[in-house]
């Protein structure tokens, strides 16, 4: 769905040339194979089920078409300081290094993530669990010849008790997101020597012997939360300011692009006088 947006938009061709797709996964427990899974990839359809993509260059393809489309205007240094909202619209208090300055606008879309400023000058609050368990990324470069798919290991030996995901991404950098042992804190899981450790175990145990540099790292937790309402007045919100999901799937950016995508072309309706 979200190269099928991407299409629409004109936006798909980098994109395109640079991901790597596929359609199998893999699962292990305690280093055996349990499951193999093929998603259905019907003939007539034109894209592929999933894409692996750094996030990075994701922003850098969005940022290309926004800064090639007239319709589009991109402020750097500008914070949304203030917000007031009523029946008509709103109108947004801007802070840049030129000075303050007041935006009107007959809609607002609040795309300013998990940390929403426009959900906290509202007064709006998540509603939801924040789960146990936590996971760190690591992002791995290295000339490893396993085809690009998804493997999930349980309880392997290079991470005991825990689960191992492991995805290739462009350029030879691979994607491996391993759980926290219980009662490991995350100042010390996130220390480079014992990511780095963690990370040499891992590749051990898939039998990769091969030489590895460490790109990035990062911690995450799972959670799901939602605001009751994403429209409060002239304001929406999309993406991660209106919902937090799991990052397993990249579930949080797609939904970001096609809540965009969904809120769009309706207001586009309604402003033109088109909606019934």
């Amino acid at each position: 769905a979200s190269f099928q947006i991407l299409e629409q938009v004109g936006a798909v061709a980098p994109f395109l040339a640079k991901v790597l797709g596929w359609t199998k996964g893999r699962s292990y427990f305690r280093g055996t194979e349990i499951l193999e899974f093929e998603m259905p990839h019907p003939g007539h359809e034109k894209y592929l089920p999933m894409y692996n993509l750094q996030q990075q260059y994701i922003e850098q393809y969005l940022h290309d078409a926004c800064a090639a489309s007239p319709l589009i205007e991109m402020r750097w240094q500008s914070e949304v300081t203030g917000l007031k909202a009523e029946a008509e619209g709103a109108t947004l208090t801007v802070s840049s290094p030129p000075g303050d300055y007041a935006l009107k606008a007959r809609y607002v879309l609040a795309a300013d993530g998990a940390r929403s400023p426009i959900r906290n000058l509202m007064k709006l609050r998540l509603q939801g669990q924040n789960l146990p368990g936590a996971y760190v990324i690591a992002d791995v470069r290295m000339a490893h010849d396993y085809p690009t798919e998804r493997r999930a290991f349980f309880d392997p030996r290079g991470n005991p008790g825990g689960t191992v995901l492991i995805h290739k991404q462009p350029d030879n950098i691979w994607r491996i997101d391993y759980q926290l042992r219980a009662g490991e804190s995350a100042e010390d899981a996130l220390k480079e020597a014992n990511i780095r450790a963690r990370v040499q175990a891992i590749l051990d145990d898939i039998g990769h012997a091969g030489p590895w540099d460490l790109e990035w790292w990062s911690l995450y937790t799972a959670n799901t939360l939602c605001l009751d309402d994403y429209r409060h007045g002239p304001v929406f919100f999309i993406g991660d300011s209106a919902h937090i999901v799991p990052i397993f799937g990249v579930r949080g950016l797609n939904n970001g692009m096609a809540d965009a995508h969904n809120l769009g072309w309706k207001l586009a309706y309604v402003l033109n006088g088109r909606a019934e």
